[in-house]
């Protein structure tokens, strides 16, 4: 049989893809990335992260799923100290302070995280449609609907508040029921208060409310009454062991117009120290390059910029790979 010029081109041509293909397979680096529950901001955004990285670079792929909350988290870096060197975990600076130290709901001390990049800052608050209760105070002796147990955002900041910040002990009934059943229940009448709230961005003053407190407000008809925190008990509670940041959430970022002072919370893209310091690199980089397009795959993405990406964390706190990229982006000194 013959061979042309024109076949034996092709022939090598293919097989030269082959082998580049081959050896661009050797070369992928997979990692893999914990988020939240499914139907989430952080796991919707979870998700683009997976579909940026994958865009934008020739070898880094993440593969993302749903874990029960960021306290899970951690305690899997814990159980599988193997997936620290591939594994980027969503948590931020109040959960990953309560890890190390050991206390609830971690029954034991574990490794510390550094921060790759905020995606936004939750800030959580009560909503009651009793027009009795006016201030936190005004719960004493009564029901407040939280998150499940092991949310740190949704539960265990506004418990320790409550208990703690407003001195109201163990003089509250607290249920533990999920962010989508306090609602319910606080509509159904089943109780007096229940935690709500969204994702705020200190530099735009904007905030987007959460899926559940959307509902809320709609099926409150009007009847909706947010209870401001307050500076002093959240600078209490901080000084108790609960990290958290005062703020005020301006009236014209909430359905009731008025301004209420709470608390925020990173909410961050965090890894192992034991992450490797070039992919860490290489995946910030892409993050800080690439923030204007997560707005293309939920709300929440509006609330991401190159400067609100680093919010409330001090640069040690940075794993050395981010931090790179952000000093190289001109975002930390």
């Amino acid at each position: 049989m013959g061979y042309t010029m024109k076949s034996v081109i092709t022939a090598g041509l293919l097989t030269l893809g082959i082998q580049a293909a081959g050896l661009q397979a050797a070369q992928a680096e997979n990692y893999s990335l914990m988020s939240a529950p499914f139907g989430s901001g952080s796991y919707v955004l979870g998700s683009a992260l997976e579909q940026i990285v994958a865009a934008n670079h020739p070898t880094i792929r993440i593969s993302h799923s749903e874990s029960p909350g960021f306290a899970f988290n951690h305690m899997l870096l814990q159980k599988e100290p193997e997936k620290r060197k591939t594994m980027i975990i969503g948590s931020g600076r109040a959960i990953s302070a309560l890890a190390v130290r050991g206390e609830p709901p971690f029954k034991e001390k574990l490794p510390p995280v550094k921060a790759l990049a905020n995606y936004n800052l939750g800030s959580n608050f009560l909503a009651t449609l009793d027009p009795n209760i006016k201030t936190v105070a005004d719960l004493k002796g009564k029901r407040v609907a939280l998150g499940r147990p092991t949310q740190i955002n949704w539960t265990l900041q506004p418990e320790k508040l409550l208990r703690v910040g407003w001195g109201l002990g163990k003089d509250v009934n607290i249920q533990f029921l999920g962010t989508q059943e306090a609602v319910t229940a606080l509509l159904d009448g089943q109780v007096d208060a229940a935690v709500v709230g969204g994702y705020f961005d200190p530099l735009s003053q904007q905030m987007e409310l959460s899926p559940q407190t959307t509902e809320f407000v709609a099926g409150a008809g009007g009847r909706a009454h947010f209870l401001e925190w307050g500076e002093e008990a959240v600078i209490k509670t901080d000084t108790a062991g609960m990290p958290m940041a005062p703020i005020t959430i301006p009236g014209k970022a909430l359905p009731t117009g008025q301004d209420l002072e709470g608390f925020a919370d990173t909410i961050s893209w965090t890894v192992s120290d034991e992450f490797p310091e070039e992919a860490a690199y290489e995946i910030t980089k892409l993050i800080i390059e690439n923030v204007d397009k997560f707005s293309k795959y939920h709300a929440l993405g509006k609330l991401m910029s190159p400067e609100a990406l680093t919010y409330g964390w001090k640069p040690e706190e940075f794993h050395p790979g981010a931090l790179r990229a952000y000093k190289e982006a001109g975002l930390i000194k």
